[in-house]
């Protein structure tokens, strides 16, 4: 039975011909910290240099409010139920209107500044960041193959450029598709519609391939695709059933088109 449900497997995978990858949690492993005060206390050193002073608590809530602020706007202004801000202009605006500030000389250049602040934060939150094993193997046999490669990530293109390029990831990729650069998120059905418009698939033969049940199965789902489930997360079958459940009524739709597979190099092997 193992057999003949690994042979099912491999003969689904191998009929897509094109596969369109979540970035974080399925090709790379990233830890940030984005909540701890001691974060919040170095980046608010980074703020003093270019001349605004706020208390690590001060910057964080600032931070929080502004962002929910440019998300509010965003909706306004394109009607996206699932908007990505640029968190650039998140930085700026914490840069401009900073309540109490001091002298420096180092505001010239706003929008480079601006750049600096997003990749300090970045890198000052970061604790982890690596590919998981098999991942450029995957990728080369996929290109090999003729396979079409795309990359369709909830991301800030701010933070993910350089992270990619950092792992020498763009040259496998036929596209990328970042969430910030598009002004909305997985699983909003009309990001993934403009990577398959953009490039004229077939559903039927595209696969979303993804970590997360919500974001990547759903919008499989929601696009008429297949999808690709990596278990980076670990959970047990009990809970992907429930999380499959879950996205199939919401999109009142099967979730036969839902491959589960264990990891990278699972999938790997599979497709080989």
């Amino acid at each position: 039975m193992k057999n003949d449900v690994s042979l099912a497997k491999r003969e689904k995978l191998r009929s897509y011909d094109n596969f369109a990858f979540d970035l974080y949690g399925t090709l790379i492993q990233m830890k940030t910290d984005e909540e701890g005060l001691a974060f919040w206390a170095k980046f608010a050193e980074v703020y003093a240099v270019y001349g605004a002073d706020y208390t690590a608590a001060g910057l964080r809530a600032k931070y929080k409010q502004l962002t929910r602020e440019e998300e509010k706007k965003l909706i306004e202004q394109t009607g996206c139920e699932i908007p990505e801000i640029k968190l650039e202009t998140v930085f700026l605006r914490l840069l401009t209107e900073a309540e109490k500030t001091h002298p420096t000389a180092h505001k010239a250049d706003i929008a480079g500044t601006a750049y600096h602040l997003s990749n300090a934060f970045r890198y000052l939150s970061r604790e982890r960041m690596k590919l998981y094993p098999y991942v450029p193997e995957l990728l080369t046999l996929l290109r090999d193959q003729g396979k079409k490669v795309y990359m369709l990530s909830n991301a800030q293109a701010v933070f993910t450029v350089p992270e990619i390029e950092q792992l020498g990831l763009p040259p496998y990729f036929d596209d990328i598709f970042l969430s910030s650069d598009i002004g909305m998120k997985k699983p909003e059905a009309a990001f993934f519609e403009r990577l398959i418009a953009k490039h004229s698939l077939d559903p039927e033969k595209t696969a979303m391939v993804g970590n997360d049940y919500e974001a990547d199965m759903g919008i499989a789902l929601a696009c008429g695709t297949g999808g690709v489930h990596i278990n980076s997360d670990r959970l047990t079958q009990r809970d992907k059933a429930a999380k499959r459940a879950m996205i199939a009524g919401k999109y009142r739709t099967g979730a036969e088109n839902i491959t589960d597979v264990a990891s990278i190099k699972e999938l790997y092997e599979l497709i080989l």
